[in-house]
Parts: structure tokens; sequence; C-alpha cells
């Protein structure tokens, strides 16, 4: 009995999809945005299918087959082009905005029906009025016809005249917007000038936001050789011409949305937001052009390609939010105006919210449509509170309303005490306020550097101010000491012949005598061993100290990252190889520097690089942003004096003259890489020979 009430509730269920009946069912799936190192963060749910419509009751007593595009009229009412072949539906499908099948289409002109060949885009305007393009509506070349609301077409957009495009143009169009101008933007499949223009009256007007090509080494590389070589030599190089556009979308402020081609995983810059002058306004925070769709990529060996998000369709919504749909992974990501990542949703499988072939995708109000082309099929979805708090906080910060937008931030925090913008936007909110403490928190949460530079200098320039007299006399008191303890060393000093340094200020005496001290540590042989120890561990924690202590908006990675090996490495390991390469090339060299001489005077060497990462990482909480050419100048000094130090040191060491010491440096670091390649090549065959004897092993308990 129970075998049988399950057996008759799964019939029920494909009875009510094989007629067409609307299924409301709430849609999980995986989603994510990206940190700003790169890695993925999962975060809430941004949307949820509220509706999947499908088969033939649903659009008018026949199913979708193989649908190519959709669109919504003024929240009103949804087209689905339902026309992908010529033995196809042939129809454009009209439903309400909740999916109630109002009407369908069907292209007529002089009173004979329009068989649509390959129609791919369609584009209704508020009165109703269709544009749809078909790319082989002539054989080789395709039209976008324009119909009224009952699909009586009274006109064409066609190609534009011979005289005043490429001699190789063809016209296929595949995607259409009109402005409220009546002004007509058609693409051409495959055209790298940008989109064609039309008038009202389907006169053409000119190329449109054609994309202009980044002046790069590669491109200037690949340029001559296709000026010295021949045409089947060059056939390999990368082509130097614009990508050519995919898709267009346009909001109610008229701004065109391009989404160009690209080869797959690669490139920025693919969504693009064109004013009247076609010039694109679309950047990220830095003023840059910014990845869209995922930012992580494989290469295939079977295809020999990159594979990684192949963006086929936007819309920007009347918001101001873009989403695109990834036909490689089946995922639609949404970006507000600044091209901030607000979330990846959706992906390939069979539950609702999930996808087999989606082909395009529009905006209803705040929810989104699907279309599946495999499935025939339209998912509806709707925002959740986590997309609707995130999208009313974007407007309001966009906006400059720091403080309208903290109580949306903080119910995102509440879920996803992670995300980054929802940081940022706190810290906005309190730096509001006047909590630049609280601000700078948030900040370092969101990974916002330049606001928490902006907050950091102004409690430091009140701290200042307020401080300005002890800050004063504190300075005072400074000098005043350095230039009495210098008169009181020289009165010690009889001259300089008679100075006596014992090994235990010998380091000093080298740090700031350079020039001299290393000839006499030579020469006196009053090197110590210990000292060079001791050191060495201080350049080693010189180095934790700088990873762990640098001020946040100047740290270069992640603090919680800490990996102590890696700056053994880096310091002690590096240390070591320099160390061994100098001794072994000096030896081929004549050098006189035994080896326990050199580790001595290499360790002494370092010293100013060790108190200059102590000096510049506690002037890290002193400098921001603004001022961070100072630190770079300093670092400079910081790197020239240990230079000196270095080269002095290996030259005293062997009794070499300067030109000899730089070949011999030379050698060192030579020797340090071939080593590192040895090392790493040695890894990788032992890491092979240990997984060739697991496969033996466990082929050999198989058998």
């Amino acid at each position: 009995m129970k075998h049988l009430k399950k057996l008759t509730a799964l019939l029920l269920c494909l009875i009510l999809v094989g007629s067409g009946v609307m299924v409301s069912a709430e849609g999980t799936s995986h989603s994510y945005v990206y940190d700003s190192w790169g890695p993925t963060m999962s975060v809430s749910e941004p949307y949820e299918a509220t509706t999947y419509l499908m088969g033939a009751a649903t659009f008018g007593g026949t199913a979708l087959s193989a649908p190519t595009d959709i669109f919504v009229r003024d929240n009103e009412e949804i087209y689905i082009l339902d026309a992908a072949k010529i033995a196809g539906n042939n129809r454009v499908v009209v439903l309400t905005a909740d999916g109630t099948f109002v009407r369908e289409v069907r292209l007529t002109k002089d009173g004979q029906p329009v068989v649509l060949k390959e129609a791919q885009g369609m584009f209704v305007t508020s009165d109703g009025t269709l544009y749809v393009t078909d790319k082989a509506a002539y054989d080789t070349k395709g039209t976008v016809y324009v119909a009224k609301p009952d699909g009586t077409v009274i006109g064409e957009v066609q190609a534009p005249p011979a005289d005043v495009v490429e001699a190789n143009f063809l016209y296929t169009p595949i995607s259409v917007v009109v402005d409220t101008a009546g002004i007509i933007y058609v693409v051409s499949d495959g055209s790298e000038n940008g989109a064609l223009q039309y008038n009202e009256k389907f006169e053409y007007l000119g190329y449109f936001g054609a994309e202009q090509v980044t002046v790069t080494a590669e491109v200037l590389i690949n340029e001559m050789w296709k000026n010295l070589l021949s045409e089947e030599a060059t056939q390999g190089l990368k082509r130097n011409a614009p990508t050519s556009i995919k898709k267009l979308d346009i909001d109610p402020a008229n701004f065109i949305f391009t989404l160009k081609g690209s080869e797959m995983g690669t490139g920025v810059g693919q969504v693009r937001k064109l004013n009247t002058l076609g010039t694109n306004i679309m950047f990220n925070n830095d003023k840059e052009l910014a990845q869209f769709g995922d930012l992580d990529s494989w290469f295939d060996s079977t295809t020999n390609k990159t594979v990684g998000s192949d963006l086929i369709d936007l819309v920007a919504d009347d918001r101001g939010f873009v989403t695109v749909l990834d036909h490689t992974h089946k995922r639609l990501f949404q970006y507000d105006e600044n091209s901030n990542l607000l979330y990846a949703f959706g992906g390939e499988g069979d539950r609702y919210g999930n996808y087999a072939t989606p082909v395009a995708i529009d905006a209803c109000g705040d929810n989104l449509l699907v279309l599946d082309q495999k499935r025939n099929s339209v998912t509806i979805l709707a925002p959740t509170a986590f997309a609707r708090n995130v999208r009313a906080a974007v407007i309001d910060y966009n906006d400059g309303r720091y403080v309208d937008a903290g109580q949306y931030w903080r119910e995102v925090l509440k879920t996803d005490a992670y995300y980054e913008l929802a940081n940022v936007g706190m810290g906005a909110y309190y730096e509001a306020q006047g909590d630049r403490k609280t601000a700078m928190r948030y900040y370092e949460l969101g990974n916002d550097k330049s606001s928490y530079s902006a907050c950091f200098t102004e409690l430091r320039d009140e701290s200042v101010r307020a401080n300005f007299p002890w800050i004063l006399g504190g300075v005072v008191a400074l000098l005043l000491g350095a230039v009495l303890l210098t008169k009181w060393s020289e009165r010690r000093r009889i001259n300089e012949y008679n100075i006596q340094i014992s090994k235990w200020k010998y380091p000093l005496y080298c740090l700031l005598h350079p020039f001299k001290a290393y000839y006499e540590l030579k020469i006196e042989k009053k090197g110590s061993l210990r000292l060079a120890c001791a050191s060495l561990l201080l350049f080693f924690f010189s180095g934790v100290v700088q990873e762990q202590f640098t001020a946040f908006h100047f740290v270069d990675g992640v603090k919680e990252n800490f990996n102590i090996f890696l700056i053994m490495g880096t310091t002690l390991g590096l240390f070591v190889l320099f160390v061994l390469c100098n001794w072994a090339v000096s030896t081929l060299a004549d050098g006189e520097g035994k080896l326990k001489e050199i580790f001595i005077f290499t360790s002494y060497a370092l010293i100013p690089y060790t108190i200059g990462t102590f000096a510049l990482t506690a002037l890290s909480h002193m400098f921001s942003l603004e001022e961070a050419a100072f630190m770079g100048v300093l670092w400079v000094v910081v790197y020239a004096w240990t230079g000196i130090h270095l080269f002095m040191s290996t030259r005293e060491v062997h009794q070499y003259t300067s030109g000899k010491t730089i070949l011999l440096l030379g050698g060192s670091v030579l020797g340090i890489y071939l080593l590192l390649l040895l090392l790493t090549i040695g890894y990788s065959l032992f890491a092979q020979l240990i997984t060739f004897i697991t496969t033996l092993y466990s082929e050999y308990r198989l058998h």
C-alpha cells in the first residue's frame, strides 16, 4: 500500500508537468562570491525558483520548441521567441508577468506568413512593436523584422549600403535594441566594428560602440611578425582585432549594455555600458575594467583550449543591476553599477533553480527569468531576503546614503559575516557617524584599503594636533641626545688609529662603517659565530614581524595565511643557499674566504636589512596610502644600504677587486637559481616515484 501511494504521487507529478501546469517550488543552488584574493566564498541563496513554466498548456496548447530569446515589456508582459528552426513553432509567445498565457504572435508580410529561419534576438517597445532578428532570412544575409503587436510586418532593418561597410561584411543580425528616441541598434554576428545604428526610418547611421584594441607588447610583436612572415606562417598568431559583440541590452536611461565574446575564461571588460557617444563608462572601484563571470579557468588537453565562463546573455534591470548568464556552468552572476560581483548562483542540474541549456535571461521588476532551450521551459526567480537587503543597501550606498544603507548591510552580516561589500558598507556607515575606529575595523574586514587609509589619516592627524607639544618635545630631546652622544664619543676618541673594537661591537661597527669595517674584520679575525647566528635569527624574525605586523593598508597578502615555513625558506633558506653558492664559486675563483668567514660576513651584511624591516614595519603604522611613495623611498634606501654591505663584505672576505666581486655575486645568484631548479625537479620526480609505488601496491593488493 505504501509503495502504491508513492507510485501514484509520482504519476501525478508527471501528469502535471506534461500538461503544462505552473509548478511552484523552492529552488536551491550553490551560491558564492569571490573575495579580494580570488577564492570563492559561499553566501546565502540570493534567488529562489518560485515558478516553473513548461508544457503545452502553459504556452497556448503547443509546447516550446528550442526557444532562443526572452523579453519582458514594461514589467507587464513576457515575450518568448519560439522560432529557432524553419520547422519550429515560428511564433512569439506572450504571457503575463506571472506566467499566464495571453496570446501567440505569428509574423505576416503582405498577408503571407513569414517563415523565421534562424531567429535569435527580439525586442519589444512600450507600444508593443516587435523587432525580431533572423540571421538567415534571405539565405546569405539576414534582416530584422519590425511588426505591429498583432504580427503584421511594417518594415525591415536591412543591411547597410555596401559602399559604407567593409568589402567582406555579411549582415547576420543576432541581437537588437531600440531606445526611447527610436534609434535602433543591431548586432551582426561576428562583426568587429560594434553595433549597427539605424534611425526610426530604418536608415543606416553608422557603427556604434566599437571596441578599441589596447596596444600591448604582444600586439606590437604580433604585428611585426605578420609584416615579416608569410600569411601561412602567421596563421597561429593571435588576431589583433576588436572583439565582436554577442548581445545587447538597454536600460530605462537609454544606456546601451554590450556583452562581448572572448576566449573562455580569459579577458576583462566583457560587459560594457555605453553612453550616447559609444564610450564605455562601466569600471570597477579602481577605475579599471573588471572580469565578469568565473575568475577560475582550466586548460582542457583534449580540446587544447582554455575552459572557463562563456557569457552568452545579459540584462540590466530597472534598478541598475546587471546579470549575466554563463553557458559553461549554467550560472548567473549579478553585478552592481561598479562591476562588483554581488553573488553567483544557479548551476547545471535537474532541481528547480538549475538548468540544462539556458540561452537567455531577462528581468521583470526584481525577478529574473531564465529561458532553458533544452527543457523548453522558463524559470521565474524571486530574490530572497538576502538579495533584497543586498540590492537595497547597494542602491543607498552608491547614492551616498551610507547611514540608510547601514540597516540593510547589518541584516546581510547576520547571515554572511564575511561578505566584503557589507563590511565595507558598515565601515562607511560608521565613518558617516564619526566613529572612525569602528569604521576601520569594518574596512579591514571588507579589505577596502583606500577607505581604511583615509580613516587612518584623519585619526592620525587629529592625534598629532592634540599631542603636538609632546611630540615636538620628544623630537627635540632625541636630537639633543644624539648631539650629546656624538660629542661624548668624540672626546673619548684620540684619533682614528687607536680605536679598539671588541668582537661584540663589530656588527654595529660594520653597520656604520661598511667601507673599512669589513677589511678590519678580515685582518683582525674578530668575527663571532654566535653573533652571526644571532643576527641570522633576527633576520628571520624580521620576516615574521613584517608579515604579521605591517599595517593593513600596506599588506599585500592575507595575514591569516601566515606560513612560517615559507618565511623560513625566503630568509634562512636563501641565506644558506647564498653562502654555499658564494663559497663554491669563490673556491673556483681563488677566493680567500672560508665557509665560516662567509657565513659571518654575510650575516653581518644583512643587519641593515633587518633593522630597516623592523623600522619600516613600525613606520607603516604612521604613513597612509597617499604617502606610500615615502615608504617606497625608504625601502630603496634599505635595499641600497644592504647591497653596499653585501658587496663590501664579499669583496673583503675574499680579497677581490670590485669587478671580480660583481662576477662572484652574479655567479652566486646563478647558482641559487640552478639549485632551486634542481630541487624542484627532484621534488617532482620524488612525487612521481611515490605515486608509482602507491599504484603498484594498490594493483598488487587488488590481484
